[in-house]
């Protein structure tokens, strides 16, 4: 797992969709991620939905791994549970519009280097209130993931729990992704890139 995050963690600008299961430990990818970053001197910016981030912290923690991230900014989505340094948060997401002027105002908040490398926990958790309804969906992806992730200079990765994710909304995050990284226990395996077939880098 090593080698392929940190070949990963090279990319200057892209999304990063990271598939899990829920009986995988998609914590142990975010720690990677997390600390090859810092080990760069980057300190990323990390979007908790739902709690997420705590959870993982959590898991982490049983398997030996205390990360201390009192000082990485993060941006709530819901949630009750703050970790980080919170900077603010988001409680309305069925209005994309709305969502992302709110969103936008508190990343400000944050230099730009930071921003420009984020984590997202607990994707599958963001639609829950439209995960049934395909043209909210869709306008979701024409919103938020088309018009705002990608951005030159700017990685993200996306943590996906596939379990309770709809089908649709994993197809449509793996269609506008650059990369799609699977999590099979501890182990993870690059199932897209740019002009590479389904290998492990």
């Amino acid at each position: 797992m090593t080698n392929v995050v940190e070949s990963l963690l090279r990319v200057t600008d892209g999304i990063l969709l990271v598939e899990y299961s829920s009986t995988d430990h998609p914590e142990r990818t975010f720690f990677k991620i997390l600390d090859g970053w810092r080990g760069q001197g980057i300190t990323p910016l990390i979007v908790d939905i739902g709690d997420t981030l705590h959870i993982f912290l959590q898991n982490l923690k049983f398997a030996g791994i205390s990360p201390n991230i009192d000082d990485v900014p993060v941006i709530k989505e819901r949630g009750m549970v703050k970790v980080g340094k919170v900077v603010g948060s988001v409680e309305v997401v069925e209005d994309f519009e709305y969502h992302l002027a709110t969103y936008s105002q508190l990343a400000r908040k944050v230099p730009s280097e930071v921003r420009n490398h984020t984590i997202v926990l607990g994707m599958e958790k963001f639609s829950f209130t439209f995960i049934d309804n395909p043209r909210k969906l869709e306008m979701y992806f024409e919103t938020v993931t088309r018009r705002y992730l990608p951005v030159e200079g700017k990685t993200t990765f996306l943590f996906l729990n596939t379990d309770i994710a709809s089908d649709y909304l994993a197809k449509g995050l793996e269609q506008d992704s650059d990369y799609v990284l699977r999590v099979r226990g501890s182990d993870v395996r690059v199932l897209k890139s740019p002009g590479v077939g389904n290998h492990e880098l």
